[in-house]
């Protein structure tokens, strides 16, 4: 007795994976401003969790409070940023550990705006994670944490993408663009 497959075997798989690839190829278009969007979120994630984890307490420095990690947005249409300690020392890239995380582009993004409670380019965390605005001059005298939810909206070529920055909890989630 022969074994092999028989023709309706055959055919069987063949509808299958076509109706299998049918379903998944539409969902495998790119949008390079949503993959942007993605990509800041886990940089202000990471910017969040320096400063969760670099205690910048120095009971000997008067200034401690001044010492913050931050995210900063520069060039004409702030879509390049870095990623520095109040000391202006670059963060590493985690991934390898060498290079700096210093005017680093956003493929896919023309320009970005700050609305809500961000209307700097400038966001700062704390060592609870909180994040702050404003010039950091005092410590803590709560008119520099973060009061109502900053957007911040990227504008690409065909789509635009947003970002939401909780206050007091500094939680960092992607928005739909409509709800922003």
């Amino acid at each position: 007795m022969k074994r092999a497959f028989t023709m309706i075997e055959l055919i069987f798989v063949i509808v299958v994976i076509g109706i299998l690839a049918a379903t998944i190829i539409p969902r495998m278009q790119n949008n390079p401003t949503q993959e942007a969007a993605i990509d800041l979120i886990s940089k202000l994630r990471y910017t969040q969790h320096l400063a969760l984890v670099d205690d910048k307490y120095d009971s000997s420095n008067p200034n401690w409070f001044k010492d913050r990690w931050r995210i900063v947005f520069s060039g004409e249409t702030n879509s390049s940023y870095s990623i520095q300690d109040s000391n202006s020392s670059y963060a590493k890239d985690p991934l390898t550990r060498t290079k700096e995380i210093k005017n680093q582009k956003l493929r896919g993004v023309d320009s970005i705006t700050f609305s809500g409670g961000c209307d700097k380019q400038i966001i700062n965390f704390d060592y609870l994670g909180r994040p702050l605005i404003g010039d950091l001059t005092a410590p803590y005298d709560g008119n520099h944490l973060l009061k109502t939810p900053c957007t911040i909206t990227l504008h690409g070529n065909e789509e635009n993408a947003c970002i939401i920055i909780e206050p007091e909890s500094g939680y960092i989630k992607a928005c739909d663009y409509n709800e922003s």
